[in-house]
Order: C-alpha cells, then structure tokens, then sequence
C-alpha cells in the first residue's frame, strides 16, 4: 500500500499544480472575482474558483490511481448489508465513493454560482443539506456508536441515522466555509486535518475487522488525494495569495472531510471516533461556535457575516496575516498530534 499511498499524494499535487491555474483562467473569462463583504478587513481583485480546479485535481488523481492499480477496484467492490428492521440495504464502497463525486459535483455547481451571483443564507443552507443526503444516499452514512468504556454497540435507527449523517457533512461545509477568511488559513487548515485523518485511518486498520478494515482503506486514500490537492493549492494561497478558493472550494473541501470522516473512522462506532474529528478541526469547530452564540446574543441571523472571527479579532490587535496563519496552523498540528497520541493509545 505504500506504493499507492505515494502516488496517490503526488498525483493529486501535480494535478493540482497545473489544474489550479487553469480553473483561474477560466474564472477570469466568467467573470468570476472576490467582492467586498462585512467579514472582511480588506478587499483585493482576485479570482475566487479555485475550488473548480481542487474537484478535478482530487477526482482526476482518484480515476488514475484506480487505473494504474487495479487491486484497488477489490476494496471497492467489497460490500455490506444493514438491516433497517423489516428493510434491508446493500452498501459497497464503489457506491459510497460514486456519492461523493455526485455530492461534490453539486456542491461544486453551488459554490460556482454563489460566487458568481452570491446566494441567501438559508437557500444556500437548504442546498447544503441537499447535498449532504444525495451522499448519505449513497451509504456515506453514520450507522450508530459504541457508548464509552463498553462494547456495546447502539446501532441507530434508519431515520436517525440519515438526520445525524446530513447534520455531521453540513457542519463540516460551513465551519470550513467560515473559516475561510485570510490567505492560506482554511487549506492549511484542511491539509493538516486531512493528512492526520490519514495517520489514525491507518492506525485504526491494523485492530479492526474486515469491513471497517475496507472502509478505512477508502478514508485513508481519500485523505491522501485531498492532501496533496489542498498543497498543490496552498502554492498559490498561501500569503500573498494569487487567488482564493471561494465557496466552490470551502464547501467543497468541508464536504470531503465530513464524507472522509464519515466513510472511515465513524464506521468503527467506537464513541472517540466522534471526539476525534472534532478535536483535529478545533480552530474552525470553536471559532464557529463562538460566532453561533455571539450572533445568537445579538439576536441576528446566524448565517450574518460579520468581522468578529478569531482571525479577525488577532488582525486588528496587530497580528499579521501570516503570523495569524502560522499560529492556527501550530494550534492544528498541536491538535492532530494529540488526536493521534490518542488513538495510539487506544489501539
């Protein structure tokens, strides 16, 4: 699998490399640039579709890697039946990815248009939540958990765990999209959570069966692919950014990490596999908290955007932008390391 695993990042990387500048081009023909907004500090004419070029980059590596490895259709094609009481389901992984291409295909055709001609909140959420159940349709599903310190695993109901699954992959997309708000910090963000979910996706194969033992297999290789996607975009993010990702790449790439999360470590049931998520992407999990409750006190709407984000509070006490950047991502790395170090532990 190492052989894999290497080609799987560089792929990703090269494609992005060369795929990033041309989804520019084309956001340029389209017309397709930044606009001044409330959330923030300073405005600047650049492009904001990378996240056109991070969809084929991540797909493309994908295609290529099942090409050039043909084991791998093996993992795809291993599949599973859940019992719903009276209703019975199959599930493969090859079904699982095909959902997350048709949900990320969306999201993509969404972000693409709230960038161009901006999209309301609450359509825009509605949307999300659209998105989210076209992969959890597909079997990128949330089937229940183990309660802690016990074996006992509660499997959720068929309705439960559809509502659950929606609720995780729409969080995901907002906390990234809202943490998208300085040069570099989300990709950086991502890339730091990704690789890590990487590590604890092996970790966790070696102490589990064969059917969590695939999925994790999937989650490893999807991780990787976004991996090397997010730093081949992070080349022409990263302060002074040439371009941004925009809502066609936040959502994007929040919806991979709720779908890469989902497909893996959540299969395990185990109630720490829902800790660790949260624990790994803790900058944008906090920073979207505060700004529920702060907005709730305001009584405004939740989706009001506003310049009283994390970063936003460091830049005007004097932080610069890179300074800002490279201390988010200390926090992450410090996050992902104790997340892994749990997992070791565990295992």
């Amino acid at each position: 699998m190492l052989k894999i695993y290497i080609i799987c990042i560089s792929l990703s990387f090269i494609f992005s490399i060369f795929l990033i500048p041309f989804s520019n081009f084309l956001a340029k023909k389209f017309n397709i640039y930044d606009h001044p907004s409330k959330r923030k500090l300073k405005y600047r004419k650049l492009t904001r579709w990378a996240g056109f070029g991070m969809f084929l980059s991540f797909f493309l590596s994908l295609i290529v890697l099942l090409k050039i490895f043909p084991e791998l259709k093996n993992v795809l094609n291993y599949n599973y039946t859940i019992n719903w009481g009276d209703y019975k389901e199959t599930i493969s992984l090859s079904k699982q990815l095909l959902g997350i291409f048709f949900a990320s295909l969306l999201v993509v055709i969404v972000g693409s248009v709230d960038d161009k001609v901006g999209i309301s909140a609450g359509v825009k959420f509605l949307l999300q939540v659209i998105i989210a159940y076209c992969a959890m349709d597909y079997g990128v599903r949330i089937l229940g958990v183990s309660l802690p310190f016990s074996d006992k695993f509660i499997a959720f109901p068929r309705i439960v765990s559809q509502v659950i699954t929606v609720i995780w992959l729409c969080s995901f997309m907002n906390m990234i999209n809202l943490i998208d708000g300085i040069d570099g910090l989300a990709g950086g963000i991502v890339l730091i959570s990704s690789f890590t979910f990487f590590i604890i996706s092996i970790l966790q194969q070696q102490v589990v069966s064969s059917f969590i033992s695939n999925q994790l297999a999937l989650s490893s290789i999807l991780s990787l692919a976004l991996c090397g996607t997010v730093a081949g975009f992070l080349l022409y993010n990263f302060y002074p950014a040439k371009l941004f990702m925009g809502d066609t790449g936040a959502l994007f790439l929040g919806l991979l990490i709720g779908c890469i999360t989902t497909v893996g470590m959540l299969k395990t049931g185990a109630f720490l596999s829902f800790v660790i998520p949260v624990i790994v992407a803790g900058v944008p999990f906090l920073d979207v908290a505060i700004a529920i409750i702060r907005r709730i006190k305001k009584k405004v709407s939740i989706g009001m955007a506003d310049k009283h984000h994390i970063h936003h509070i460091l830049l005007s006490n004097g932080w610069t932008e890179r300074e800002v950047v490279l201390f988010f991502y200390v926090i992450s790395l410090f996050l992902s390391i104790i997340s892994i170090t749990i997992v070791a532990l565990k295992n």
